[in-house]
């Protein structure tokens, strides 16, 4: 190798290495760069939604507020869970003995239709309901003095509106849920009678006594399956004004029932469900007056039923049949249902 070609090659062999220098650098740098790249952001995934509580959870959707045993005024039964509804009541009543009321025996009927709602919100129902047309007869067999005229009389009058509240709360989820209830019912009644008295022929109005109701309760029940229960356990306290009949006072005395409530369903069907319940109501005050005649009265009276659903749209057939004999009977006249009753229900529900 000559003189000239030594330094020819020395710098070949530099521009080389130089070279393969900086093609290692330009990928070291494509490595940095891609490693610096932010990360592509992953997408958040959706936070899952905490559970209802029972306590919140809506009633609407359960067995229970589904297929509930149906109330019937009786007095009626307080539900431990209800969709907020609106029903529509024809009722017919009757009693074939009206001596537990002051001066007149007989026998009466009564037709009732009746407008009611119950507005749910969480574990609270609002309820309320209005007689707004009774068509009652009466068959009245003797006033003082001997038989009235006429004796038979059908009159048409305003009702006793219901108002109420219930509080309850799941303890073992649907299938026990328990609580409390308070209900009203207002003297709002206009039923009257007009008699010419045999004695001397003079007319004379008769008016059922007013009173109002105070309802406190104790509720439990509860759905297993397609099965239902319902109990309650309370006071029914009637609170009356005097009235007057004949210019004589009369004196509404107060009476107190230990009111109770047993009642189960069963819904083999979507569309099909039965129940029967037992109703009981034992006075447990005392009433020193001789014009009612109402002491140590015990009245029962079972109530079977059956339930028809369609959509929102629930039909209700009901029977109650009293049981007991005279205090059975006398209890339907001092509280104004009847010794037994026949009531068709249609309720639309709002879910």
């Amino acid at each position: 190798m000559t003189s000239a070609r030594v330094p020819t090659a020395l710098l070949l062999t530099l521009l080389a290495a130089r070279a393969s220098t900086a093609r290692a650098d330009e990928d070291d740098d494509a490595k940095t760069a891609k490693a610096a790249e932010p990360a592509e952001a992953a997408e958040p995934a959706e936070p899952a939604r905490p559970a209802a509580p029972d306590d919140l959870a809506p009633p609407e959707t359960s067995v229970l507020a589904t297929y509930y045993p149906p109330p019937v005024d009786g007095p009626a039964l307080r539900l431990p869970e209800s969709p907020t509804r609106l029903y529509f009541d024809v009722a017919f009543a009757q009693s074939k003995d009206l001596s537990a009321l002051p001066y007149i025996a007989g026998s009466g009927t009564n037709f009732r239709f009746a407008l009611g709602g119950v507005k749910r919100w969480r574990r609270f129902a609002f309820e309320a309901e209005i007689p707004f047309l009774q068509i009652t007869s009466l068959d009245v067999t003797a006033v003082p003095g001997g038989v009235p005229d006429p004796e038979r009389q059908t009159g048409l009058s305003f009702g006793d509106v219901r108002l109420g509240a219930i509080w309850t709360a799941r303890l073992a989820g649907e299938a026990l849920v328990g609580g409390f209830g308070l209900r009203g019912r207002l003297a709002t009644h206009t039923t009257r009678f007009d008699f010419f008295l045999p004695t001397d022929g003079s007319m004379v109005s008769y008016v059922f006594p007013y009173y109002f109701h105070i309802e406190p309760t104790a509720i439990l029940g509860g759905a297993l399956g397609r099965f239902t229960f319902v109990i309650n356990e309370g006071l029914l306290v009637l609170i009356g004004p005097n009235g007057e009949f004949l210019n004589m006072e009369v004196v509404v005395p107060n009476v107190v029932f230990w009111d109770s409530h047993v009642a189960v369903g069963y819904a083999p069907f979507d569309v099909l469900g039965a129940s029967v319940e037992l109703g009981t109501d034992v006075q447990v005050n005392t009433v020193n007056d001789t014009q009612f005649p109402i002491n140590d009265v015990r009245s029962a009276w079972v109530a079977p039923a059956l339930q028809i659903h369609a959509g929102p749209i629930r039909i209700d057939l009901i029977a109650r049949i009293g049981l007991g004999g005279r205090g059975t009977n006398a209890f339907g006249v001092i509280d104004y249902i009847g010794t037994s009753s026949y009531t068709l229900r249609t309720t639309w529900a709002f879910n």
